[in-house]
């Protein structure tokens, strides 16, 4: 990221760059072979980018790029983060959390903390290869999915270190990659690792100068390639909020726990031996949501405080029953803002239906709920609540609060999540020299709301919904599904209750 972290960095990467030519693998895996354009007189071109906001996409279309394609909105899991969510997307092997940093309840113990956690993102994702730490290898099985992810054995470190340049020089090579694929298939996927990284240490307007660019060199590409149609479509994984982070509110949130009576621990083991509430608080890396474990008694006293910190706006948690008198069955998730229980939910996973009690204070999470005349509660379909939440302030608010608990995409999900105000981020880690602890802080996302999480689809292959659910992508683009098993790509269940009719939304 900074010339410490590409020290770090290089020492990480010596002992298997030493033994790996895979300056030579990646040439040899791009070099053209003569194709029959009449085999394969279609290509479709599936483009994962890191990052790919709405708010960006919607701001390049006005510069004139991607000016004839179908712009959805693209909700994302939550918290809405990288492995995770590509990994959901994807219906890719589950990763062990929600990023490289997590807690292993198995185990009891916390795997890839702080800086350490930053400095695997830099271990080049090598095709048959996976880097090892303890117990863990390093290679999430999403990669897969792309026929190209990276050209030189260092460029995850020269995307950080260098992120405009390492965006550019990607895509020079992104697209050498196409054409020689095309020769002979008639889809092709890539993943486009820089746009994230742009949006986390330069700025929103540098971000779509970068969509402007790719608008431009797909149309150049069409262009030199006519002798086959190329149909390209665009998603990213989770949006970017564009808010630069003041580096008084870049907080190690353990420190606002401990001031409001939550002691953090390495291990639930250690949490028994406090006569307090206490749980195992996850950094992760500059992003705007922490994720905790704590034991099931404690939960509802670790969440309560936690929701009185200055960076906390909600925190969700599995929750029990308000009263007696609900279907036995029922999946809850309570949500607690400043110290109170704000609203709580039941999920019904046999009728795909959401239990609200009347009580919660839903207009204060701007979600226009309404009740019967004196109903003590109501039930809603998933479809009714996506279509009341998704334009709001906490899109998609109830399935991806439920399923963020859930082990879909990730082996060992929280047990509550914190999400962010979005003034405020997670410092994720601390390096010996001040500076550079500013870095990284011009944009983020993980919270629940919508600035930071909404990302996008934009394509050329079909028409779309207003919005999109991220978990449905393969449904609506059944190619792309298709190009996945060719790959070996093993299909991973998804959310229970994921799929939307929206012929049926408004």
């Amino acid at each position: 990221m900074k010339r410490l972290l590409s020290v770090l960095a290089l020492g990480l990467l010596a002992a298997p760059a030493a033994s790996c030519d895979w300056e030579h693998y990646a040439l040899m895996n791009s070099i053209p072979a003569r194709g029959d354009p009449d085999r394969n007189p279609v290509v479709h071109v599936y483009l994962g980018l890191d990052g790919l906001g709405h708010r960006a996409v919607v701001q390049a279309r006005e510069r004139g790029a991607f000016q004839d394609w179908n712009l959805a909105r693209f909700i994302p899991m939550f918290p809405a983060t990288s492995d995770a969510s590509w990994s959901r997307i994807l219906h890719a092997e589950r990763f062990a959390g929600y990023e490289y940093g997590h807690y292993d309840p198995l185990k009891d113990k916390v795997y890839n903390k702080a800086l350490g956690g930053m400095l695997v993102h830099l271990v080049p994702p090598l095709e048959g290869v996976s880097f090892m730490v303890p117990d863990y290898a390093l290679t999430p099985s999403y990669y897969d999915a792309f026929d190209y992810h990276a050209t030189a054995y260092l460029d995850a470190l020269w995307s950080y270190d260098r992120p405009v340049y390492g965006y550019y020089r990607g895509l020079d090579n992104l697209f050498v990659a196409l054409a020689g694929r095309s020769e002979t298939q008639s889809d092709f996927s890539a993943y486009v690792l820089e746009a994230d990284v742009i949006g986390h240490i330069r700025s929103e307007a540098d971000v779509v100068e970068a969509l402007v660019s790719l608008g431009q060199r797909i149309d150049e590409f069409k262009r030199n390639h006519p002798e086959r149609t190329f149909v390209f479509t665009l998603f990213g994984d989770h949006g970017m909020d564009g808010v630069k982070k003041p580096i008084a509110n870049v907080v190690d949130f353990r420190d606002q726990l401990e001031a409001a009576g939550v002691v953090s621990v390495d291990s639930l083991k250690d949490a028994d031996r406090e006569p307090g509430p206490a749980a195992v608080t996850i950094l992760h890396t500059r992003t705007t949501y922490v994720s905790m474990h704590a034991r099931p008694e404690k939960l509802d006293e670790v969440s309560r405080l936690a929701s009185t910190c200055a960076a906390a706006d909600l925190v969700f948690a599995r929750g029990q029953p308000p009263a007696p008198d609900y279907p036995e069955g029922l999946v809850w998730v309570n949500v607690w803002r400043e110290g109170a229980l704000a609203v709580s939910f039941g999920y019904e996973a046999a009728t795909d239906q959401y239990w609200l009690p009347a009580e919660g204070d839903w207009e204060a999470l701007d979600l226009p709920v309404s009740f019967a005349p004196g109903a003590r509660h109501g039930v809603f379909s998933d479809e009714a609540l996506f279509a009341l939440s998704v334009d709001r302030t906490y899109p998609d608010f109830f399935f991806r609060a439920r399923t963020a608990f859930e082990p879909i995409s990730v082996k060992f999900p929280a047990d509550a999540v914190v999400s962010f105000r979005p003034e405020f981020m997670s410092v994720g880690f601390k390096a010996p020299i001040s500076s550079l602890n500013e870095t990284g802080t011009a944009g983020s996302h993980g919270a629940m709301d919508a600035v930071g999480s909404v990302a996008a689809l934009v394509s050329e292959e079909r028409e779309l919904p207003a919005a999109v659910r991220s978990d449905t992508l393969l449904e609506l683009f059944p190619r792309l599904e298709a190009h996945l098993r060719k790959r070996g790509v093993h299909r991973a269940p998804g959310a229970q209750g994921a799929e939307l009719d929206y012929s049926a939304l408004p």
